[in-house]
């Protein structure tokens, strides 16, 4: 029984490895074997043009970190402490942008604050330079601050409460208690939302792509050198640019491991109300009301020109009539179904696997020490470092050919691509959704199960799972939005056959089709958001 157990397992890292090596090692190979030479990538990392894009690159992204980091502890801890009319329904409206993929977020702020958006017209302005620096940093804190909402607000849930009543009754302030008590115990999800952010911004291409205009970064830089055929160029950029992400990456795990354990209280973790938190003053209810208004500006300047036919914000005045026809023409497109399928297939795909692979992974990592835990572990980190636009660009140079790890034929051009790409970008959250599930189970109830004669299989479907199971629906809906709403991968590795609802998105905005364009947003934010309801009904059933 133990040989076929340790032979079942074996065969199972050996596979885990193996589709590790494939698409993940064998592509970054490819992708410094197809960059130009040391000597000359060092001469180009010299040049003006690419300190300007590093430097830019890196600034927006500890813009964002601040910035996101400020609203979203904010919302938090003011969510937690204070009382809020309508504070369910505002909770929810604050974490709406987590829903939108970010070429529709862009999108919604080019319809709103563009020469003849919303905003214009509402005003009566002729002209809002709403480009460069302050468009981007503006959509990149509209998308990132809700995972620091969320990741603060799950940590001051389960701060017990009589420590912070303690500190009032010895005399200290709020500032003094938040300080000293609350802030040091919130260090870890800090820091873990500040390396997601981090490394999202640092990946972003739709905001820089679309408002950018003359200022450049590494994700543009790579786009431009690839559509102008210049793969060693386009493979030195993106080595550049996960070198970079890679080396923030081992930094912010350096500080995670110095930050001490916070002091846990034993038992039930006490939950009163501490009246001098529960009044909210008049100066944040006005901040916290307008800025849920302005969270959904976007989206209802993206349902609004939906409304509206092609262009009719470029016209003067006000449009006088509001229509259905893009909808309509919508789903009556003959070549609708394409890209939706696409989208909704190549997603539950990559959903699938990171699953299959992710659980797997994050066994392997919890089980005994062997010669390749820390190596899967350290392969199934790496896509944390590594930007859409440096995958897309990876696959491209490894799979435009016949090879053993495509079982002989060419991936790029095909379907496939898009879920491997996918499931490559979104694997580590579906691995750490899996490890930090795998470490709440108390292993010597496993044990227990199989002492009683369970088989290893019938341990797992009705002990472990179960109990993992929220977990991986978590993971799976992170995976999903990602997946469905990719579109920095998605720009580099499609074609007319393969194209989805983003780059149909992207399609139509280039061709001015604005209502279009904004009814294909609403769609993919419709879609988005039941599978959201549908999986936080699943979830709360275990």
């Amino acid at each position: 029984m133990l040989n076929k157990l340790f032979s079942f397992r074996t065969v199972w890292i050996l596979a885990i490895l193996y589709l590790l090596i494939a698409f993940i090692l064998f592509p970054l190979y490819h992708l410094i074997l197809s960059s130009e030479s040391f000597g000359s990538v060092m001469s180009m990392l010299l040049k003006p043009q690419t300190l300007k894009s590093c430097f830019n690159s890196v600034v927006l992204s500890l813009i964002t970190v601040a910035g996101s980091a400020l609203i979203g502890t904010y919302l938090a801890y003011t969510f937690q402490y204070k009382k809020i009319w309508l504070k369910r329904l505002l909770s929810v409206v604050v974490l709406l942008p987590i829903a939108i993929p970010p070429i529709v977020g862009t999108m919604s702020y080019l319809f709103l604050l563009e020469d003849n958006g919303i905003i214009m017209k509402i005003l009566g302005l002729s002209h809002f330079d709403f480009s460069g620096w302050k468009a981007i940093v503006i959509i990149h804190l509209y998308s990132f601050y809700p995972l620091f909402y969320l990741f603060v607000g799950n940590a001051l849930k389960s701060l017990d409460s009589s420590i912070m009543e303690a500190s009032f009754l010895s005399g200290a302030s709020k500032w003094q208690t938040f300080y000293k008590i609350i802030f040091p115990q919130l260090k870890v999800s800090l820091l873990g939302a500040s390396m997601l952010v981090f490394m999202a911004s640092m990946a972003s291409f739709s905001a820089p792509f679309i408002f950018g205009g003359a200022t450049r970064f590494l994700t543009t830089e790579i786009y431009y050198a690839k559509v102008n055929g210049d793969y060693s160029l386009s493979a030195t950029y993106s080595i550049l640019l996960t070198f970079i992400s890679i080396i923030v990456l081992f930094v912010f795990n350096y500080f995670n491991k110095k930050i001490p354990t916070a002091a846990r209280t034993k038992g039930t973790i006490k939950r009163t109300e501490i009246l001098l938190f529960s009044k909210i003053s008049k100066l944040d209810s006005v901040i916290l009301y307008f800025f849920g208004l302005l969270v959904l500006l976007p989206l209802f300047s993206l349902i609004l020109i939906s409304l509206l036919p092609d262009n009719s914000l470029m016209a003067v005045g006000w449009p006088s009539s509001f229509t259905f026809s893009n909808y309509t023409n919508l789903f009556s497109k003959e070549d609708f179904n394409g890209p939706f399928i696409n989208s909704v297939l190549s997603s539950v795909i990559a959903v699938l696997v990171t699953i299959f692979v992710g659980i797997w992974i994050a066994h392997i990592i919890r089980g005994k020490k062997n010669i390749f835990k820390s190596a899967i572990e350290i392969m199934a980190t790496i896509p944390y470092g590594i930007p859409g636009t440096v995958i897309g660009l990876c696959l491209i140079l490894s799979f435009n050919e016949p090879t053993i790890f495509s079982f002989n034929t060419i991936l790029v051009g095909s379907f496939w691509i898009l879920p491997i790409a996918y499931a490559i970008r979104n694997l580590p959250i579906m691995t750490q959704a899996a490890k930090v599930g795998l470490h709440a189970v108390d292993i010597s109830i496993e044990e227990a199960s199989q002492t009683l004669g369970a088989s290893v299989f019938k341990t797992w479907r009705s002990i472990t799972m179960p109990l993992i199971f929220s977990f991986i629906v978590e993971g799976a809906l992170l995976v999903f939005i990602n997946a469905f709403g990719e579109f920095v991968a998605t720009v580099l590795l499609y074609n007319y056959n393969t194209r989805t609802l983003p780059i149909e998105i992207f399609s139509q905005i280039r061709l001015f089709n604005n209502g279009t364009a904004a009814a294909y947003g609403v769609v993919l934010f419709i879609i988005v958001m039941v599978v959201i309801f549908v999986s936080r009904k699943l979830s709360r059933k275990y």
